[in-house]
């Protein structure tokens, strides 16, 4: 049922797609959040509201102040990889 729920990010600012791929709990007081992402740029405010209010219902914290952290690729990751050339 989750799944089909599912509403994909709006095309960022230059036209590329933000990509979730995968969040984690790093904290207890108060509940912190990291997603890691393709690029933190990709994902406007409106968006970034949404999937506050998805933990809020789904996760179980209404009410709570929760933080939620969007972490990209670093470009040393991306260099490593090929995805980025070195200067």
């Amino acid at each position: 049922e989750e799944a089909t729920n599912w509403k994909s990010p709006p095309a960022g600012k230059n036209g590329k797609r933000g990509k979730v791929y995968y969040g984690t709990q790093v904290a207890v007081k108060p509940p912190t959040f990291v997603l890691f992402v393709n690029q933190t740029d990709a994902f406007n405010d409106s968006y970034k509201r949404f999937m506050e209010k998805q933990f809020r219902e789904n996760v179980g914290f209404p009410g709570t102040p929760i933080r939620i952290f969007w972490r990209g690729k670093d470009k040393s990751w991306l260099e490593q990889r090929g995805k980025v050339k070195r200067r």
